[in-house]
């Protein structure tokens, strides 16, 4: 049964270094930008957002199907 698809966005307060931490991890910037303060990132069929100071707090999404 496939449940659907999690997203993570974690709340960075160093979109630089975060991206540097995440690249050491195997994940690759698939969209966002550094100029808009926000990245996803991409690990096989992983994905998660870098937001620099966009909200408080980290937010898992779950969407189903």
């Amino acid at each position: 049964m496939k449940l659907g698809a999690f997203s993570v966005s974690l709340s960075v307060e160093n979109l630089s270094v975060s991206k540097k931490f995440y690249e050491n991890l195997g994940f690759s910037v698939f969209g966002g930008s550094m100029s808009q303060n926000y990245l996803i990132m991409k690990n096989k069929d992983c994905l998660i957002g870098l937001f620099q100071g966009m909200f408080q707090g980290n937010i898992l999404t779950f969407n189903p199907g």
